[in-house]
């Protein structure tokens, strides 16, 4: 006879529950008989749920309600410990995020010389200085006269507009705040000119 589940292979055994035919693969041997993979699964769950059995009833001195509740703790401790190595590696990960773009937006923040950090805050002050004065141009530029309140933030005064002939030009009342002799902008370019 063939083996059930391998027709090309000779039988050599049956199993002792299920009477399938065997070849030497599919035999599981034992001390109580041959049995196909399904056969020995079974009694092999069999054997553990009478083992464990047997030994709840030895130990009288535990509560009947201890019996029926101590598999499932083990499941909600699992599926916690999951839910809690997820939600950690969120809450790691936004972290990361939140001080990669904190330390991108204020550079400075971290900085601890003095010198280093003036030294920045000086050059961003520059650079925002600068922008102001490229608006204040693409204004002149298109015939407009700026208002007073488009001025740099560590100004003094209002900006210094000058007209000589069909050249308007827009000068910074204090350059020398951000170390320059003169920061201005003509009406023919929105070129700041840093001097």
């Amino acid at each position: 006879m063939a083996c059930y589940n391998h027709p090309n292979a000779p039988s050599i055994e049956s199993c002792s529950r299920c009477d399938k035919q065997l070849c030497g693969m599919c035999s599981n041997f034992s001390e109580i008989g041959v049995y196909c993979e399904k056969c020995a699964k079974a009694i092999e769950s069999e054997r553990f749920v009478t083992a464990k059995s047997d030994l709840f009833k030895k130990d009288d001195s535990r509560p009947s309600t201890m019996v029926e509740t101590t598999n499932i703790p083990v499941a909600k401790t699992r599926d916690t410990r999951d839910r809690g190595i997820i939600w950690l590696g969120i809450g790691g990960a936004a972290s990361m995020l939140f001080f990669s773009l904190m330390l991108y937006a204020y550079p400075t923040v971290f900085e601890f010389d003095p010198a280093v950090a003036a030294a920045r805050a000086s050059e961003q002050a520059l650079e925002d200085c600068r922008l102001v004065f490229e608006e204040i141009g693409y204004m002149l530029s298109r015939g407009q006269t700026p208002d007073q309140s488009v001025r740099c933030p560590q100004s003094n005064g209002p900006n210094v507009i000058a007209t000589t002939g069909d050249v308007v030009r827009v000068s910074h009342p204090n350059p020398g705040a951000y170390g320059m002799v003169a920061i201005y902008v003509p009406n023919n370019s929105h070129e700041v000119v840093f001097e």
